[in-house]
């Protein structure tokens, strides 16, 4: 698991996918990271699928504003309950999250929601000492996590930046209930970003101070409506049994015990499926007492990594809380005959699962490293490259990326040989690469090499775009048959 981390960091550095920000000052805040040009493309690619996904599902789109409001979070239980429970050494003062080091030790068992002394009482037991220097750990704190702001002339803090995305959800359900029929269930979803005062912020995109959240919101009074998918077999783990089964399946023998959570555990694991996730390295995991405790029903959908596996998402059957929690701080909240709308939740770390898309698709042989992404999540359609630096060469290639409808989205690479240009192009996972020869300036075919398996054949220039067009929905082989001459 560190190899493939490793390699995938060192890709990603070296080829502008993501890296530190504000990295060129030392001592840099860690847990803040950019997407470069390759990384946005990437980005932009899943946006585009998930765009297509929320139409596909009948969701509207919304994008809410970053700092909320004190009295909203307060409403919320975030500013009472939001907080990290952390070790402090009495010695150097060195902190510790108390649930990742009693996990890292070995302890078993739910380590979230526990009182301070039962988090006390492990700590003593299982004679945990700061790593530091070797003091015992029996400090108990709470380490809160959002980040206040001061709005305007207020001295002190009176809003926080959001610590989840879907609060904005929450708040804008209002007008966009109302202006669009006021009819039920009604979908809601944002892409966005959160923000959290992460104790140790490590592991790249896995875990951020500052990152995006792709939420669905589901508004219902009624689960009538919602048709569980039949056809999709979902991975299941319930405790310490691993089912495989549809969604409808499922909800009839309860291991998933609601017809909301059932469509839509079956529509997002279709989603995942669609853009390039295999079925071996996705699974549900429903929770039991370590769900929170408004949720009538909850799993987490983790992606393999190793021997272990990373939550990328949650997903929350959250009853009518957040909406009723509004109502009793004063807010105006809709009512649908009286009943104020019950939510199930669908959130997902966007950095986490294009970091996990990457690990996943991360390939190696002794002669290269590439990213084995699907046509639709690859940050370029194609490549287009002049096999030597000369200007007829050159300009032909230049010619055949300005005449094609995919211009916008092929990557061109000029300079140095053709072995490395292909290297670079595989190494960020571009599927197709067209090679301009001399060959070309005669007959106007050039050679089109695969990505995965190196395999060439010359095809028309006027057929550069019906490859390209394709090949999201053919293979190589077959993309041969049908254009090579």
């Amino acid at each position: 698991m560190a190899d493939i981390d490793a390699k995938l960091l060192s890709i990603s550095l070296n080829r502008g996918i993501f890296f530190p920000s504000a990295e060129i000052f030392p001592n840099s805040m860690g847990g803040f990271w950019d997407y470069g040009p390759i990384g946005l493309s990437i980005l932009n690619s899943f946006q585009a699928l998930f765009r297509r996904f929320l139409k596909s599902i009948g969701a509207f789109e919304i994008s809410g504003a970053s700092v909320l409001p004190k009295q909203v979070l307060k409403a919320s239980g975030h500013e009472a309950k939001f907080f990290d429970v952390i070790a402090r050494c009495s010695r150097c003062n060195s902190i510790y999250r108390v649930d990742k080091l009693l996990e890292a030790s070995g302890v078993s068992g739910s380590l979230e929601g526990l009182s301070d002394e039962e988090y006390k009482k492990l700590l003593k037991d299982n004679d945990m000492r700061c790593q530091r220097c070797g003091a015992p750990l029996e400090n108990i704190e709470h380490f809160y996590l959002m980040f206040p702001v001061s709005v305007g002339d207020s001295r002190a803090a009176n809003a926080y930046l959001r610590p989840e995305a879907c609060q904005s959800i929450f708040l804008d359900f209002k007008r966009v209930f109302e202006s669009n029929g006021k009819k039920l269930p009604l979908i809601i979803s944002q892409t966005g970003r959160a923000f959290r005062n992460e104790i140790s912020a490590r592991e790249s995109l896995l875990r951020q101070r500052e990152f995006l959240q792709s939420d669905i919101e589901i508004f219902f009074t009624d689960e009538s409506s919602f048709e569980p998918d039949k056809h999709t077999m979902l991975n299941i783990m319930d405790e310490n049994n691993s089912v495989k089964m549809s969604a409808d399946k499922a909800f009839e023998v309860k291991i998933i015990e609601n017809r909301v959570t059932a469509f839509a555990l079956s529509k997002i694991y279709g989603f995942l499926l669609s853009i390039g996730f295999g079925e071996d390295v996705i699974r549900l995991r429903k929770l039991h007492s370590e769900k929170a405790f408004y949720s009538k029903e909850s799993f987490d959908i983790e992606i393999k990594r190793g021997d272990g596996w990373v939550e990328i998402a949650s997903c929350n059957y959250r009853g009518n809380y957040d909406l009723s929690s509004y109502k009793e701080a004063g807010a105006d909240v809709s009512e649908v005959d009286g009943v104020i709308p019950s939510i199930f939740e669908i959130s997902i770390g966007t950095d986490r699962l294009i970091y996990m898309l990457l690990y996943n698709s991360l390939m190696s042989d002794e002669e290269r490293s590439w990213f084995k992404l699907k046509p639709q999540m690859s940050p370029f359609v194609s490549a287009v490259f002049p096999l030597l630096s000369r200007k007829e060469l050159e300009d032909k290639a230049r010619d055949i990326v300005s005449s094609s409808s995919y211009s916008d989205s092929i990557y061109y690479l000029d300079g140095g040989s053709i072995g490395k240009r292909y290297r670079k192009s595989d190494e960020i996972g571009v599927p197709l690469a067209f090679t301009v020869d001399y060959q070309t300036l005669d007959d106007s075919t050039v050679t089109v090499r695969d990505r995965d398996t190196m395999k060439q054949f010359r095809v028309k220039i006027s057929d550069v775009d019906k490859v390209i067009s394709e090949s999201s929905r053919s293979d190589f082989d077959s993309l041969s048959k049908k254009f090579s001459i």
